[in-house]
């Protein structure tokens, strides 16, 4: 699990204090490797060498991806780069002519793993028949309304930001968290449009059709909510729908751990 850093008040004359907000902070991972070679010792340095050259923070931005496969194939990942521990020690308890043991350790800006993306989609279907199979909780109403109280899960342990894809025909989209906010995209799309609102920290972009810039046709007010840990319900308000219209929601759960 990450540190946190706690963001707190003093009032003169009162004992203690009072917690404003708490917040993860960047953390560190450490793997010990082994590096060994049994045929001989120019092939043991080969491996080595070639590991020190994919470890350089040096090569590009540095950024890699470690990722934990379970036994059942299940997996979580983490982006990360490399901070220490190869920097050469070679006694004889760390090394030998064909062999070496490092302890790595890196730094992980964000300091959540990453599970499985999944998505959902929703359609205009203009009436007030279950659109999706038996099992899933929503149901679309008239060609005003994708859905309201629409129930979305995330099964993360932190809140998680989605990307919305939304296919036209739409002349105004309204999406709205109970406890997060609301931002509204007031743009006509045609059949053939495609706009891409993405919700994610650090990037937060709104694209047309992959090239034009949609943020002039974000309210100014707008909050570029998270899916909550656990069941959402939110509202999924679009104007000017038809049965071709649909919005699909990407989601990549966060793990405190891997």
């Amino acid at each position: 699990m990450p540190t946190f850093k706690a963001y707190e008040d003093e009032s003169p004359g009162i004992h203690g204090n009072r917690r404003r907000d708490t917040k993860a902070n960047a953390r560190e991972i450490m793997i010990p490797i082994a590096i060994y070679a049994d045929d001989s010792r120019p092939a043991f340095l080969e491996r080595k060498r070639r590991l020190l050259r994919d470890l350089s923070p040096l090569d590009g931005d540095g950024r890699g991806t470690l990722t934990l496969t379970e036994a059942d194939g299940a997996s979580r990942s983490i982006a990360a780069i490399y901070a220490s521990g190869a920097e050469g020690a070679e006694d004889a308890d760390s090394a030998g002519r064909r062999w070496i043991t490092y302890g790595l350790t890196w730094t992980c800006e964000s300091p959540f793993w990453l599970g499985s993306e999944f998505s959902r989609t929703f359609r205009g279907v203009g009436d007030d028949t279950p659109f999706f199979p038996s099992g899933v909780p929503w149901v679309v109403s008239d060609s005003q309304v994708l859905g309201t109280g629409v129930k979305i899960t995330n099964p993360g342990d932190v809140p998680a930001f989605p990307v919305w894809t939304i296919s036209g025909p739409i002349s105004a989209a309204t999406f709205t968290h109970p406890t997060g906010g609301s931002w509204t995209l007031t743009r006509n799309l045609s059949a053939a449009d495609v706009a891409v609102i993405d919700c994610r920290e650090r990037i937060e972009t709104a694209i047309l059709n992959g090239t034009e810039n949609l943020w002039p046709n974000i309210d100014e007010a707008a909050v570029l909510w998270p899916l909550l840990r656990g069941t959402n319900a939110v509202d999924l308000v679009v104007a000017g729908s038809t049965s071709a219209t649909t919005v699909k929601v990407r989601l990549q759960p966060r793990y405190l751990s891997a």
